[in-house]
């Protein structure tokens, strides 16, 4: 194993010296030229990593001694860089939401995958509801004629439909009871991922069956005006009979009101309580689960074979109750008014949300990618943020029992295979071939978003039944990493702050009660007041001025959440192989391993409250050890105190 890893090594450094091949290549790299070498050191560690180096180092002023005042030495051409350049001079670290919409837009073009161009035909087709395409003088249509013409099961109707919503004369007068049936509708709807009546999901071989939870319902007035472009032209008492009407059937569906004779038909007399865990299966719910599972072309096989789970029985059964007992053509108003309202689609990037494991599967071939930064360099730079600042295992340590206190090895392990972790699930939850065979042949049509998106939401159902149920909102399971270390990704193209852990594992730590230490606060208070006490001199040291109570607790939780920072940083060099790379790069910079945290942390806060932030850095970091230790103060300098305040000691 030595033995590979040495020849490992060996061909590591033969690719950097070819790639770097001379001095003047360096410097290529230093001034951002488009030479090749560039190109070639571009891609080994990214021009992003380059990038967040330049950044750093231009916005430091080396004219100053770090020794005498750091933070204004590591923000000393913060304006100069700022306008030079005011794209470059980025706010720290945020999860923004913005910036992954800006990457999908701009690339949703160039995806190469089978999910991907599903995903990237959509979002045109989304686009493009809104062009009139006007050559010949022919207006665009409204949602519910792109509705009538771009879903199937809608386009057979589609004469009768173009008078929804029907009043009990036009229901009885077309004799829409044959023609029209609300079970079919809301089964059709549901099985192209629109629920409308039940909510049925599922996951491998298991079918779970619940009642919709926020079965909407607004007041006389929202429904109105949600009608407002189907009842243009018509009497403008249609709108108040027919909200009235889908009002009082979803408040009796929600059990809200009690059953009502003038929803009843026929004199049907309730139905006996079902137990917790009983169905009861009508000749209602028999004909909806039936017209549901043939649309989704499940064998009987299947379907006898999965286990099924009804969630809340007694709702369900309620809200059937009065589907029973209310007029056919209410029911219809109602599917079909709840499926207009869904398939609105006011934000065409909702459809990255949506099928977001197609999105990450696309990203994860690393196509859209690659002219920006190696997964490699991904890989690692995303290890390093999380391999200790996992709020899991800080909320573990901060129980402050004994086994947090002796940090054992099991703890300390050099390895966390978060990139191990990461690849086993992506092979599993993102492999391309099961994918391309679910959504293989779906049959889109061109210039039909709705009917596309329903094919799309069906094909995201059917797989659901043929993929194990993964929490991707839980911190234990690799989807919860997975996702945020596409998003890690796709936010360093746009807030390429140098070494993101500086803020983010500041913050983590900060949150960490292993901070919180009533003896460590007051003693850093006794000693931090006698240092100012010591060494205060307005004009020479304004750095030591006094402090206040808040201000010390400030730099007490800064001192001690810095420190155990450093230690995470030093921690992942000793177990992540991608840091003898890191070595080499740096030293293009003028910077080391020892220092580049030091200036990571100031640059955060340049340009921010600098009276308030260049006391508390400064007077957190001379107090330091390791920064005495990385830039050797003299014994004359201010960074350099005769007394100094070990914060993380005084416990």
């Amino acid at each position: 194993m030595r033995l590979t890893l040495q020849l490992t090594l060996l061909a590591f450094v033969i690719h950097i010296v070819r790639s770097q091949n001379d001095q003047e290549s360096i410097a290529e790299v230093e001034t951002d030229s488009d030479s090749d070498s560039e190109v070639e050191s571009g891609q080994f560690f990214s021009h992003l990593y380059k990038k967040n180096l330049q950044q750093m180092v231009k916005i430091k002023n080396d004219s100053l001694d770090p020794c005498d005042d750091f933070y204004a030495h590591a923000c000393g051409n913060f304006d100069k860089a700022l306008q030079e350049d005011p794209d470059d001079s980025l706010p720290p670290y945020l999860y923004n939401k913005q910036d992954r919409m800006n990457f999908f837009t701009a690339q949703v073009g160039n995806f190469e995958t089978l999910p991907g161009r599903l995903i990237s035909q959509l979002y045109a087709e989304c686009r493009e509801r809104g062009d009139s395409n006007v050559l010949g003088g022919k207006p665009s249509l409204s949602q519910w004629e792109r509705l009538l013409k771009e879903i199937p099961f809608l386009a057979r109707h589609e004469d009768v439909l173009s008078s929804w919503p029907f009043l009990k004369h036009q229901w009885e007068r077309r004799h829409l009871n044959g023609q029209l049936n609300w079970i079919v509708l809301s089964a059709q709807l549901a099985a192209h991922g629109l629920p409308t009546l039940l909510n049925i999901y599922f996951a491998m071989d298991t079918i779970y069956v619940s009642p919709i939870e926020d079965l909407p319902c607004p007041n006389m007035e929202d429904f109105q005006s949600s009608l407002s472009d189907v009842l243009e032209g018509r009497h403008h008492q249609v709108s108040h009979i027919i909200a009235h009407e889908m009002r009082v059937l979803c408040r009796g569906m929600r059990g809200e009101l009690p059953l009502v004779m003038s929803l009843t038909r026929n004199g049907r007399t309730t139905t006996p309580k079902p137990n917790e865990e009983q169905l009861l299966l009508d000749e209602n719910t028999m004909d909806y689960f039936q017209h549901f599972f043939a649309a989704l072309n499940f064998t009987t096989e299947q379907l006898e074979v999965a286990r099924k789970f009804p969630l809340n029985v007694e709702k369900i059964t309620q809200a059937w109750k009065v589907l029973r007992l209310t007029e056919p053509r209410i029911v219809y108003n109602y599917v079909m008014w709840q499926a207009k309202e869904q398939l609105r689609y006011p934000d065409c990037y909702k459809v990255s949300e949506e099928f977001e494991r197609l999105l990450h599967s696309e990203y994860w071939q690393w196509h859209v990618l690659n002219s920006y930064l190696s997964r490699e360099v991904a890989l690692a730079s995303y290890q390093l943020h999380t391999t200790r600042f996992q709020k899991l295992r800080r909320s573990k340590l901060s129980t402050r029992d004994w086994y947090g206190h002796l940090w054992p090895a099991s703890v300390e392990k050099k390895e966390l295979q978060v990139a191990r972790i990461l690849h086993a699930h992506a092979q599993s939850y993102l492999n391309i071939t099961e994918l391309n065979e679910n959504y293989n042949g779906l049959g889109f049509v061109n210039s039909s978003f709705h009917g596309n998106l329903l094919l799309l939401r069906k094909a995201k159902l059917r797989h659901g039944f043929m993929s194990p149920y993964i929490d991707e909102e839980d911190v234990n399971q690799p989807a919860y990493f997975l996702r945020h270390f596409l998003h890690f990704v796709l936010l360093s193209l746009h807030r390429p702050t140098y070494h993101y852990y500086a803020t983010q594992g500041l913050e983590l730590w900060r949150q960490s009660r292993l901070l919180l230490d009533t003896d460590g606060h007051y003693t850093a208070m006794d000693c931090l007041e006698r240092q100012s006490l010591q060494h205060f001199d307005a004009e020479t040291a304004p750095i030591y001025r006094p402090l206040s109570f808040y201000e010390i607790g400030e730099i007490f939780h800064f001192y001690r959440s810095f420190q155990a920072s450093l230690r995470d940083y030093h921690f992942w060099l000793q177990g992540e192989r991608f840091s003898f790379a890191e070595t080499f790069v740096l030293q293009f910079f003028g910077l080391d391993t020892q220092r580049v945290l030091f200036y990571a942390g100031a640059q955060q806060l340049c340009n921010r409250q600098d009276d308030i932030f260049a006391v508390q850095l400064n007077r957190g970091y001379m107090n330091l050890p390791e920064f005495q230790e990385a830039f050797k103060c003299g014994a004359n300098k201010l960074m350099n105190p005769s007394s100094r305040c070990m914060i993380n000691m005084c416990e």
